[in-house]
């Protein structure tokens, strides 16, 4: 579900698929290839979201403004022409606009410096392009390089993942390079992202020790995570407030309970809990005569009548209710109502009566008698008059 969910509680909504874990649990060179495999093969242009049309309305991530044809021929002449340059030469919008024209002179009006700009720089985002010059894995992918080549000459020129980070007295998180996948869950569950960058900066606070208490982590879980992977000495005020929201947290319980069972009798109650037939219902005690359950309320009678025992069904006041099935019921159909013919009044049977006859008149006006019809085909031709 969207996070604010929707007031009415059903779609649509724009929510990831499947292949967004598969994404995020890839490595980064994997993650890399398949963001800038997609760019190239792009039927849009990114860079004019935002801007403003004729209409002087701001295009929209998803307009069909936004469509063209031409943009993925655009991009790949960029990165042939930065390609032909040496390793490490660079060029900026205008020189790039000039020759881009000189390659494909009909073309030109389209790749003027302000668009060509717009493609360096959705490049610059991508890593394919650092300070005017191409990327050495982008070299491969244009080759035709097999995928898992060009993934791993990338995965060769980024960071390594790390798995420590600094900890200062101000309860901040200094992470100095790419965190582990695991540690980097681990660490967003217990704090959050102040400021990002080559190193990212985390912030710890009580809300998001508890957030972290919410997930099921325990305060020693948090002790050893922080005295593990820290390489500076863990802040003193940061175990004081680790233990003091512990202490704090779970007091109250909230759970979820489609049935109870009371009994008077502790030990009646304890040994229905305890029965072999109640464990597909999974009924547990909450007080010595309170116990509850997730199953519905005729499973856990059928489960406490098949261990022998003789249970009632109660309502909110305490009274004994018949709980057995009526059977399903339909609406009533609703019967249309018998609306009778109109008799036709007088003048409309004249009018009727009238048409006919006009019909049947003209019929008669225009038909051959069958004697003069036969006579007249059985003549012998030599008979037939010419002229």
């Amino acid at each position: 579900m969207p996070e604010p969910e929707p007031q009415d509680g059903i779609g649509p909504f724009w929510a990831p698929t499947v292949a967004a874990d598969r994404f995020i649990e890839s490595s980064a060179g994997a993650r890399w290839y398949l963001l800038v495999s997609s760019w190239l093969e792009l039927s849009a242009r990114p860079s004019l979201i935002g801007e403003r049309g004729p209409d002087n309305k701001p295009y929209a991530a998803l307009s069909d403004s936004l469509y063209s044809t031409a943009a993925p021929l655009d991009r790949r002449l960029l990165l042939r022409m930065l390609a032909d340059l040496p390793p490490g030469a660079g060029v900026d919008a205008t020189r790039a606009a000039s020759a881009l024209a000189w390659r494909r002179p009909r073309w030109a009006a389209r790749l003027q410096p302000g668009p060509v700009g717009a493609l360096l720089t959705e490049a610059h985002t991508l890593g394919v392009v650092g300070r005017g010059a191409l990327a050495s894995p982008i070299r491969l992918l244009l080759d035709g390089a097999p995928e898992d080549a060009v993934v791993a000459a990338m995965s060769k020129v980024l960071p390594k993942p790390i798995d420590h980070f600094l900890l200062q007295a101000d309860l901040t998180v200094v992470v100095p390079g790419p965190l582990e996948r695991e540690l980097a869950e681990r660490l967003s569950a217990v704090a959050t992202v102040e400021s990002a960058g080559a190193a990212m900066v985390y912030r710890i606070s009580e809300a998001t020790i508890r957030r972290a208490l919410d997930t099921g982590c325990t305060a020693t879980e948090l002790h050893a995570l922080f005295e593990r992977h820290s390489k500076t000495p863990v802040p003193q005020g940061l175990t004081y407030l680790i233990d003091d929201v512990a202490r704090r947290h779970g007091q109250l319980r909230v759970g979820m309970a489609s049935s109870f069972v009371r009994c008077e009798d502790p030990a009646l109650l304890a040994q229905a809990v305890a029965a072999p037939a109640m464990a597909a219902v999974e009924m547990r005690s909450l007080a010595p005569t309170v116990a509850v359950s997730a199953a519905p309320i005729a499973d856990v009678l059928a489960g406490l009548r098949a261990a022998g025992f003789a249970p009632a069904a109660e309502d909110w006041s305490g009274a004994i209710v018949d709980i057995r099935s009526r059977g399903a019921r339909v609406p009533v159909p609703r019967r249309r109502g018998y609306r009778p013919l109109p008799t036709p009044s007088p003048q409309t049977l004249g009018a009727i009566v009238a048409v006919l006859r006009k019909m049947v008149a003209r019929i008669r006006r225009g038909r051959l008698d069958p004697a003069r019809r036969w006579h007249s085909c059985s003549r012998p031709p030599s008979s037939r008059r010419r002229w």
